[in-house]
């Protein structure tokens, strides 16, 4: 260790920016100036670019805890464990001597950073778990619809700027976008594209490269069935992409493979095939998006897939794993958080996460890349105090 502290810096950071970020955060420990260099926004972005990526599975509970969770895809049959809960200590219990985990009810994933609301909406926070850097935001007046995080490239500052959007599921143009830079909220333009009436989106809302994506319809014109919306948090435009295929679709949902690919699950009707579609050339126009199917396969029919439902998807052995919630059958006043696990031998493994009040969340997973990402200072602003 003493030979390897002689070294000079710039090959120190050269070598520490490809450690994979888990095990850079045991060596943080070994000494102050590796603990700063981790902390540095500028390290930051160079280890995001060179290092290895690991994966984690995260999981939402219905009792408002986030675990991370490990799959054992390989096995006979596939199995699936919730491990140690992620602590997320609310600011405001720090008054007290007794020190209260933050209650998330809803939770995004966007380049190693996860964007957390209260149940009430009211409070939000961007939290990356892994260095346990937050930054919490007061909501902007009035909620309008779901909340997501996002960033664009400054080609000048070669940095991400980050954005959160509060947009209005059922009118695109009350939208409001949160600018870090300036620490409050502002109306969003939307551009023209929004402007056809009655466009209404899921609340499933998704993070990819940087902009947020939703399925939206258009209810005076059913027969055009449903779309991708997509906001660009460079131009803060709002614009529509097609679908693998046009149709009024039963179920919808996303998910991200890796970084690269952007994943649907669709299904047309209750019995026919739930089909999985891979993207990962989305382009500024429709020009742009190719899709492939991965995977189909069939449930029975007291099995579905809903369209508030999370899942992953591993690519290579064709294995999709979703998240639900049903009432326990011994009370309505409960829950039970379910992972389902299927392939293309149509196989369901149900796997079962214990029993929560009703009036928890909805259960979800998402895929988390460990990472040192943090939210910069607006230039010529210094970091609060409440910014760790």
């Amino acid at each position: 260790m003493a030979k390897f502290r002689e070294l000079p810096g710039e090959l120190v950071e050269e070598i520490l920016c490809r450690v994979p970020a888990k095990s850079l955060k045991r060596l943080r420990c070994s000494c102050k100036q590796w603990n700063r260099l981790v902390k540095d926004a500028a390290f930051a972005r160079k280890h995001s670019d060179k290092s290895a990526k690991q994966v984690t599975c995260l999981m939402l509970m219905n009792h408002l805890r986030i675990s991370e969770m490990s799959m054992n895809l390989d096995g006979k049959p596939p199995s699936v464990e919730v491990k140690a809960e992620l602590s997320l200590l609310d600011p405001r219990s720090s008054k007290s001597s007794l020190q209260v985990q933050f209650d998330v009810a809803e939770v995004r994933h966007c380049d190693g950073l996860l964007l957390c609301t209260s149940q009430d909406f009211k409070r939000i926070v961007v939290w990356n778990p892994f260095t346990g850097y937050t930054r919490w935001i007061e909501p902007g007046g009035e909620r309008g619809g779901e909340f997501s995080l996002g960033y664009y490239q400054d080609k000048r500052s070669n940095t991400r700027r980050y954005k959160v959007l509060d947009s209005d599921i059922y009118d695109l143009l009350k939208s409001k976008i949160y600018d870090f830079d300036t620490g409050s909220w502002r109306i969003v333009d939307g551009g023209d594209s929004v402007t056809r009436p009655a466009c209404s989106c899921n609340e499933q809302i998704v993070s990819f490269k940087g902009n947020t994506y939703w399925f939206a319809s258009d209810e005076e014109k059913p027969e055009l069935g449903v779309s991708l919306l997509r906001f660009d948090f460079e131009t803060e435009k709002f614009g529509y992409l097609p679908l693998p295929y046009q149709s009024r679709y039963l179920t919808a949902c996303f998910s991200v493979v890796g970084e690269e690919k952007l994943c649907v699950l669709l299904q047309q009707e209750i019995w026919s095939k739930t089909e999985i579609w891979v993207t990962d050339k989305i382009g500024e126009s429709n020009k742009g998006v190719s899709w492939s199917r991965v995977l189909a396969f069939h449930l029975s029919l007291d099995l579905h897939v809903l369209s508030s439902a999370s899942f992953l998807l591993d690519e290579e052995k064709k294995v999709v794993v979703w998240c639900d919630g049903c009432v326990d059958e011994n009370g309505d006043r409960h829950t039970k958080d379910m992972i389902y696990i299927v392939g293309e031998d149509n196989n369901v493994t149900q796997v079962e996460f214990g029993v929560d009040e009703i009036n928890g969340c909805w259960p979800s997973i998402l895929t988390y890349f460990p990472s040192l990402a943090q939210i910069e200072p607006a230039r010529g602003k210094k970091r609060k105090r409440s910014e760790s």
